[in-house]
């Protein structure tokens, strides 16, 4: 069922200026951003865009830090919302084993059956962070685990950004305020927690610079133990509580999700938070290692999921919150099975005529050049050489931060135009100051990621096709519509508007658009936002699904070589005969 009225089926700042201010100097960057013409979002005719701390002003300059002041609102709102991530959960997750309590959600929300990540890249930290700030990478300049500042073409790594504590001045400097900002600046007494289980890199993303408390474990002295991020630290743990929190490594699969869950919940009960964010890591740690189509595993994995949630709700009835509680169940990507693609070492090869490559991402297939105005040469090289199993190359139109991708393989890779121009409105969500100069697209369930390649992964994702783009959406609890599918393509960047509306927060000038089709009471403009995108949407969804089609259609790479080491590929096997560290570094 779809809602009524759908149908079915240029900025003048110095992009490398900029780029340097914003790493490297957050006091210089307030200046940059207050210049005119650096903002990418406007404010309504009546100026009224919230002010407060880490808010855009009419000049679209950000004051970080500054004083939170409450502004008034006629009717208070008296929901609290509960946002799950199951990290790279398939929306046929939802199906496995017995699971009473996200039946209950189903029975009584909104189910979305053509939910998508809508951005590349198709990766933890990059999409957390654009659910958290409701902001697109070429926004918010994040492109995944890393990427090349355009100025010194220095690469810059996400987990030391969250190691230095740099992450939340970033986060808070960005144009529009995130989702705890606009809570706190709202209502200033107002708690939110984003939690995960290893994953910091998730959290803070979720976090947007201004959450309250941000928990994650961290594996030291052979224990997964409970840690925070600095700056967000929760009433503190008594020795019992961390005793208890505390996990023995190896852990056996499904205890680092209860590990979230547990620390979740105790902070919750102390605090009781209006805003609780929690990414669930273990459905990605196990679909790379074992596969996403391993059903033992995978039934096993959502019914603790299905546990903790039912959990979380019996906790919130016991502080008298259930009742105004919001459930809103999703994932950051999905995951694929892996055919390991061998010429990756061969494309880099090819461009050593054309320039040198500063960075290249394997899982996504984004590529910087030391000299991003050789663009084009590199794509055009790329193209020549035609490596085996990629659909689509695409190159950045122009050096500097006013760009788009531009198309160079031929159309024939593709099953038709309306993929290409889908790929084309993927790759355009990273056009930013920090956006990759090419994109090598390889087809569905290939990869030339360098764990799958040696065996030691089966699973992976990152890139633009169907079965890692498409994921899971449920929305449950008052407010919301009861027993009703939806075709919309919701997106990630369609989270945060959607989480505001539920929270009571008045709308400002987003990305994405609130799901109006899952509120029981939308507001014309609401309904009329996502009516206006229902279309094009729906295009671009079909296009992904009929190149997915295609590409099963391809044959399979010779078999996989044997492991050349000798050593033990399984991640339950004892940490000395392993081949690489626990599988908690994974992504």
């Amino acid at each position: 069922m779809i809602f009524a009225g759908t149908s079915r089926p240029e900025s003048s700042e110095d992009p490398a200026l900029l780029s340097l201010l914003r790493w490297f100097s957050p006091a210089l960057l307030l200046i940059t951003l207050a210049l005119p013409g650096t903002s990418r979002y406007s404010v309504d005719a009546s100026g009224s865009t919230p002010t407060g701390s880490g808010a855009a002003t009419a000049s679209g300059s950000v004051t970080p830090g500054a004083t939170k002041t409450p502004v008034s609102e006629p009717i208070p709102p008296v929901h609290n919302v509960v946002f799950l991530v199951i990290d790279a959960g398939r929306p046929s997750y939802l199906k496995l084993g017995r699971l009473p309590h996200i039946n209950a959600l189903i029975r009584n929300g909104v189910s979305y059956s053509r939910a998508w990540v809508g951005q590349l890249n198709s990766s933890t930290p990059d999409v957390h962070v654009t659910f958290g700030t409701g902001t697109l990478p070429r926004e918010n300049g994040y492109m995944g685990f890393g990427w090349a500042i355009p100025a010194t073409r220095q690469q810059v790594d996400f987990r030391s950004l969250v190691e230095t504590g740099a992450i939340d001045r970033q986060l808070r400097s960005l144009p529009q305020p995130s989702i705890t900002d606009r809570l706190h600046q709202y209502y200033p007494n107002a708690k939110s927690i984003a939690a995960s289980g290893h994953k910091d890199y998730a959290v803070v993303g979720l976090g947007g610079g201004g959450a309250d408390y941000e928990l994650y474990g961290r594996f030291y002295n052979r224990h997964l133990n409970p840690s925070i991020v600095v700056g967000h630290t929760p009433p503190g743990l008594t020795p019992q509580q961390k005793k208890a929190l505390t996990l023995k490594t190896p852990l056996r699969i499904g205890q680092e999700d209860q590990f979230a869950f547990n620390y979740a919940i105790d902070v919750a009960k102390r605090v009781h938070p209006r805003l609780l964010m929690i990414n669930i890591p273990e459905t990605d740690t196990w679909g790379h290692w074992y596969g996403p189509d391993n059903n033992k595993i995978f039934t096993g994995l959502m019914q603790g999921i299905d546990q903790g949630i039912g959990r979380i709700e019996a906790a919130y009835a016991s502080m008298g919150m259930l009742k105004n509680t919001d459930f809103i169940i999703t994932a950051d990507h999905g995951m694929m099975e892996s055919k390991p693609v061998y010429n990756w070492k061969e494309i880099m090869n090819a461009l050593r005529g054309v320039g040198e490559v500063a960075r290249a991402d394997q899982e996504s297939g984004a590529i910087w050049m030391h000299n991003p105005s050789r663009a084009k040469l590199a794509a055009d090289r790329l193209v020549a050489f035609h490596p085996n199993h990629v659909e689509a190359i695409f190159y950045r139109s122009a050096v500097g931060n006013d760009y788009h991708y531009v198309l160079d393989s031929p159309a024939g890779w593709l099953e038709n135009q309306q993929v290409a121009d889908a790929l084309t409105t993927l790759v355009n969500t990273t056009a930013g100051v920090d956006g990759p100069d090419v994109w090598v697209l390889y087809r569905e369930d290939y990869t030339a990621v360098g764990r799958n390649v040696s065996g030691i992964w089966k699973g992976t994702h990152g890139g633009a096709t169907w079965q890692v783009q498409h994921v899971p959406l449920i929305i449950s609890g008052p407010g919301v519509r009861q027993g009703i599918t939806s075709m919309f393509p919701a997106r990630a960047i369609d989270m945060a508007p959607t989480i505001e509306t539920l929270l009571g927060l008045p709308p400002i000038p987003r990305a994405g658009v609130a799901l109006a089709d899952a509120l029981t009471n939308p507001t014309d403009a609401q309904v009329k936002a996502q009516q206006s995108l229902d279309g094009s949407l729906n295009a671009i969804v079909t296009a992904l699904q009929l190149q997915s089609s295609a590409d099963q259609r391809w044959a399979d790479l010779p078999p996989l070589p044997p492991p050349s080491v000798a050593c033990s590929t399984s991640p339950t096997a004892p940490s000395a005969k392993r081949c690489l560290a626990p599988p908690a570094t994974n992504d």
